[in-house]
């Protein structure tokens, strides 16, 4: 099994090509294309800079929900080790 610091380094995990389901896309996308297909110009063109910023604000999110995780997940481990045995008490 190889090192999960050597995975991380040589870039063998990237959490950003993880993408939903092809079932749940194209529902996503019908939906999508039957909402363009009633707006005028000025709301399809404000609805356009909505998801540009809203796609923005998520991928920021999903990093502060990564970065979250990561330091639960060493804070754990932490306290696990530094416990020992007392934990099991």
């Amino acid at each position: 099994m190889k090192s999960i610091i050597e995975e991380l380094y040589y870039g063998n995990i990237y959490a950003k090509d993880i993408v939903l389901p092809e079932k749940k896309r194209k529902k996503e996308l019908a939906l999508y294309d039957k909402l363009k297909a009633t707006l005028s110009k000025e709301s399809d063109e404000l609805f356009e800079k909505f998801i540009e910023l809203t796609d923005d604000h998520y991928d920021e999110l999903m990093l502060m929900i990564y970065k979250r995780g990561v330091s639960t997940g060493i804070m754990l481990a932490s306290e696990a080790f530094i416990e020992g045995e007392k934990l099991c008490d």
